[in-house]
């Protein structure tokens, strides 16, 4: 074969792949988010495993379920699409008996087994029963062999952070953050806190960070420069209640998960966001 044919042969060959990854991701129907994620429910089937490398390859990861209310938001979201009725991979693995592991590494403490289950003499994963014409649609959770082929659903972090190891002031930092992404991170809610601190552990920064949240120094309470609302606040000792200091800006502390307040002034790495 000369090198002319084979390099014809080659990209007809890539575009053969490129127009069935096209037609593919037409499956991909978007599920409505929260304020932290959106969801994508895949109307194509895989296996886990394939499923789960899909998640990763364009979105977050397969879906974790926290509680009763994202529970609801997806399965309403599922109803109000009207799509089909499914058993949807979730992404719950390592399952034997009631324990398990959510793929993207978050604890597994919420569980809503369907009646009998889980029930599989081997490690499986887990999936989700959907059924649109059910008042509920059910949402109950099943124990599957990994190797069979299910719809699943996709979740993706609506703000993608973004380290800067450099120390600069919190004023400093805020700057460079709005002139070269959405903003300085904020944190609405403990997982997005908890993505954040993984995020950050794959990093080379193991020091406190500067975060977008300061205190007026009139009022004395504290407040996000992009007016996110503080719906939801993790301080060490509780030591933003006084303000008889001059400590009026927020850092994140990795090593302690918590926030800890500091002067404005002083130099440290810091994290900025893009997206919503």
């Amino acid at each position: 074969m000369n090198s002319q044919s084979g390099l014809s042969g080659w990209i007809n060959m890539m575009g053969r792949i490129l127009i069935i990854l096209a037609g593919f991701r037409l499956f991909v129907l978007a599920v409505h988010g929260s304020q932290e994620f959106n969801y994508y429910y895949v109307n194509e089937t895989m296996n886990w495993t394939n499923a789960q490398a899909y998640c990763w390859s364009n979105f977050t990861d397969l879906v974790t379920i926290a509680d009763d209310k994202e529970l609801n938001e997806i399965l309403d979201n599922l109803t109000r699409e009207n799509y089909s009725d499914a058993e949807i991979w979730i992404g719950l693995k390592d399952i034997n008996m009631t324990n398990g592991t959510w793929s993207n590494g978050e604890t597994f403490t919420y569980r809503d087994w369907n009646k009998g289950e889980p029930s599989n003499n081997f490690v499986s994963c887990g999936t989700m029963y959907y059924h649109r014409n059910e008042t509920n649609h059910n949402g109950t959770w099943n124990d599957c062999g990994c190797r069979n082929n299910k719809t699943f659903i996709c979740y993706e972090v609506k703000r993608k952070f973004h380290a800067v190891n450099t120390n600069m002031s919190w004023f400093s930092a805020l700057e460079h953050c709005n002139s070269n992404y959405n903003g300085m991170a904020t944190i609405r809610s403990e997982r997005e806190e908890w993505h954040l601190l993984k995020y950050l552990n794959g990093t080379n920064i193991r020091e406190k960070v500067w975060i977008g949240m300061r205190r007026s120094r009139v009022f004395g309470f504290w407040f996000w420069m992009n007016d996110d609302p503080v719906i939801y606040q993790n301080w060490l000792n509780d030591s933003s209640k006084n303000i008889q200091d001059d400590q009026n800006c927020a850092t994140l502390d990795q090593n302690q998960t918590k926030w800890v307040k500091q002067d404005c002034a002083g130099p440290a790495p810091f994290v900025c966001y893009s997206g919503e």
